[in-house]
């Protein structure tokens, strides 16, 4: 074995921890946010937006900032698109010394890390005094915005991985699509028989197939109470040994890097991808004829990773009633105004958005079923989730998949790396 304990372990709870502890404020992470009846009518107020929108999806959600902020005069919304690994970083130091943004959009599975260091507020109240729950959207996705039996988060979209393939190459290999856990390897040889020689690219970087593939086979990154890791149990070894397999039987080549690109010039026929794979193939790879669908079954049960933006309020936004006033109103107004953001690929996590003609047009549009809802694996609300994933199962996924440790022994060194921060931060963060 090529991987080394000292190796797999050199990015451990320490360094994470060192930077992350000197502003902890336990207490305000209870911190409610203010609710106001009503729009906003009070005097002018400009509003710091951040989020990490720095691709194709920042033109999208400019322009819907655009259009709030010429129906409402008395409110300036400035938005900031900054690359998410960054914004995260900044926004607890920027957000204490008040120069942070009063609104921002943060991944779903980053409320609990923000929460419990008082970066963002409590949303019960504002919630209930917008009158909207479960039912105004994805239940799923309404569900894993708590933390600790309080709201931090409202969803803006959820996003799922799914299948892409090119419908040419299905064509020549006799296959109309999409794949099917049954018929995987059938596909597969068609395609390679076709003059496909590697049909189904797969970057050591996916780790996201990895949660699907894990849920599938009836696993779970950690257990219910969020305090052990389990992902290398059995459920995980077959998940990447099935990704293991895709390298080893030739469907991918070894040490892919990025799917996306070699799909667009036809060396792969089917990759699996985020959705702004959307927008990206529509601009960028007009004349690529293409379909998608949700992930294949591999294992006993459907499902696939998913993750949402949430909308949540700073700390800094409730220094002032008119500007927490003002960040309620913009919250309230863009999630109900956002049916323009399916531009971005992505799927409305609001009803009354994904009930408009714009989405129902959409190519997502056939990733927002019940039975994909109700087979969406999002990943836990954990305090420093982001450090225990990157120095865990990320890293796992990537030594097996390029053929660096056996998928046994990659998931045993990243689950005991994972429960070593797991441990550290759950003593951090003890209140």
């Amino acid at each position: 074995m090529s991987l080394s304990r000292r190796g797999f372990l050199l990015l451990g709870a320490t360094a994470a921890l060192a930077g992350c502890s000197a502003t902890i404020d336990p207490d305000a992470a209870r911190v409610p946010a203010a609710a106001f009846p009503g729009g906003y009518a009070g005097p002018h107020r400009t509003l710091q937006f951040w989020n990490p929108f720095t691709g194709g999806d920042g033109p999208t959600m400019a322009k819907i900032v655009d259009s709030f902020n010429a129906a409402h005069p008395n409110i300036r919304v400035v938005m900031s698109s900054v690359d998410a690994t960054q914004m995260y970083a900044k926004l607890l130091p920027a957000v204490g010394a008040g120069e942070g943004p009063d609104v921002a959009i943060m991944h779903l599975d980053q409320l609990a890390t923000f929460a419990v260091r008082g970066t963002i507020v409590v949303l019960d109240d504002l919630v209930a005094g917008l009158g909207i729950g479960r039912a105004d959207f994805v239940p799923a996705a309404w569900d894993q915005g708590t933390y600790q039996g309080h709201r931090y988060g409202i969803p803006l979209d959820v996003f799922t991985l799914a299948q892409y393939w090119s419908t040419g190459a299905y064509a020549a290999a006799g296959l109309t699509g999409p794949l099917r856990g049954d018929t995987f390897d059938d596909a597969m040889a068609a395609l390679q028989a076709s003059g496909v020689e590697n049909p189904y690219w797969v970057p050591s970087t996916r780790w996201q197939l990895f949660v699907s593939l894990l849920g599938q086979f009836g696993g779970s990154l950690y257990d219910e109470a969020g305090t052990r890791a389990t992902f290398g149990s059995e459920a995980g070894v077959q998940a990447l040994t099935w990704m293991r397999g895709l390298v080893e039987r030739g469907y991918s080549p070894q040490g892919v890097t990025s799917e996306r690109a070699p799909f667009k010039r036809g060396s792969a026929a089917v990759i699996t991808d985020l959705p702004a794979t959307i927008p990206d193939l529509q601009k960028t790879a007009p004349d690529l004829a293409w379909e998608l669908a949700p992930l294949p079954q591999i294992g006993s049960r459907p499902g696939s990773f998913a993750n949402s933006h949430n909308f949540v309020l700073t700390a800094q936004s409730q220094a002032d009633p008119h500007t927490a006033h003002a960040a309620q109103a913009f919250v309230d107004w863009t999630s109900r105004n956002s049916a323009s953001w399916v531009e971005a690929g992505m799927t409305p996590a609001r009803t009354l958005v994904r009930e408009t003609e714009a989405f129902r047009a959409s190519r997502q549009a056939l990733l927002a079923t019940d039975e994909v809802f109700d087979n969406l694996y999002f990943l836990p609300q954990l305090p420093g989730s982001r450090d225990i994933a990157r120095n865990g199962y990320e890293r796992a996924v990537a030594e097996a998949v390029l053929g660096r440790a056996t998928p046994a022994e990659a998931l045993a060194f990243g689950q005991d790396t994972a429960q070593r921060q797991l441990d550290d931060f759950r003593e951090l963060y003890a209140t």
